[in-house]
């Protein structure tokens, strides 16, 4: 074999004026920082509780600013009648709900300095963010809405609702007596939808695990499995401090969800361009309104949550 002689150099072997060597001035100009072009969106919130109602477009695109809409009450029974009698006459009873759509809209402005100066297209990034915004203020509204006008209740465990404590988390049992209390009004229940907490809660459940083995696209569709005969949706608009407070949503026997939302003008953009400022404001508005039309068929659900 061949003798090599391996020869160790010492620094000063190294050329110091190496123009790369990130020490040296001359190495910020000609190895610069690069910007990634694309903006990291904010992670979209699950947008799914809203889709669940029955949806009226009577005001869409159409003059009015108000729709009445009647909600029957479930009939009393028939009753035997002797041969010579009458037979009773019965009241026939109905409510009505309301529906007055409002507008709901955001905005932003973009100065033409900024458009040129941008390396990512803001215009696209803006218009994206401000669709986003109206969709997230409709589960808000509807949520908000559910919550506070529910018609029946149930707290983990029996306990009372000022007494929920950490061992008070979201369990089967709570969701059988939640279905329990949308069946005696006579109604059907038919989706769970929880928070991170509640989600949470669900996993650590075996009856929820041994029916959800899939692999879902969670993040988009929201729905992530069933249980108790449910289908089960995950929601951020379910926010919770100490309390979480999750839904069951019911329909009647012909399917009519428990809450409306009354279209009155789809979302829409506008642009407008002021030439003295020399910037641009992109306007996003919606018209719409929800309203509960069967208080019974919502059932909430209180929950400890961490």
């Amino acid at each position: 074999m061949d003798a090599r002689e391996f020869i160790k150099k010492t620094a000063a072997g190294y050329n110091t004026t190496n123009a790369f060597i990130s020490s040296r001035t001359s190495a910020g100009y000609i190895n610069p920082s690069v910007w990634n072009r694309e903006v990291l969106k904010h992670v979209e919130a699950n947008l799914v509780v809203s889709k669940l109602g029955k949806t009226y477009t009577d005001l869409l695109n159409k003059p009015g600013m108000t729709l009445y809409v009647t909600v029957g009450s479930e009939p009393t029974s028939a009753a035997a009648v002797a041969e010579s009698d009458q037979v009773a006459i019965s009241p026939y009873a109905v409510t009505q709900v309301t529906f007055t759509p409002s507008e709901y809209g955001a905005a932003y402005q973009l100065t033409n300095k900024e458009k040129a100066r941008s390396f990512v297209n803001l215009m696209q990034d803006m218009t994206q963010a401000l669709g986003y915004k109206l969709a997230r203020d409709k589960d808000d509204t509807v949520v908000a809405l559910l919550q506070a006008s529910a018609g029946n209740s149930v707290v983990s465990n029996g306990v009372d609702s000022t007494a929920i404590a950490s061992t008070d988390t979201l369990d089967y049992d709570d969701i059988v007596n939640a279905k329990k209390a949308i069946m005696v009004d006579k109604l059907f229940p038919k989706q769970l939808i929880v928070g991170a907490e509640g989600y949470a809660d669900l996993l650590k459940l075996q009856n929820f695990r041994d029916a959800s083995q899939f692999g879902g696209d969670v993040a988009r569709t929201g729905f992530i499995g069933r249980v108790a005969g449910l289908d089960v949706y995950w929601s951020t608009q379910i926010v919770a401090s100490t309390t979480a407070t999750n839904l069951v949503l019911g329909t009647d026997g012909s399917g009519i969800p428990s809450f409306g939302i009354c279209q009155k003008v789809n979302p829409y953009l506008e642009t407008e361009y002021n030439a003295l400022g020399r910037y641009t404001t992109i306007v996003a508005v919606e018209e719409y309104d929800v309203q509960v039309l069967r208080a019974n068929g919502i059932c909430t659900i209180l929950s400890h949550a961490s």
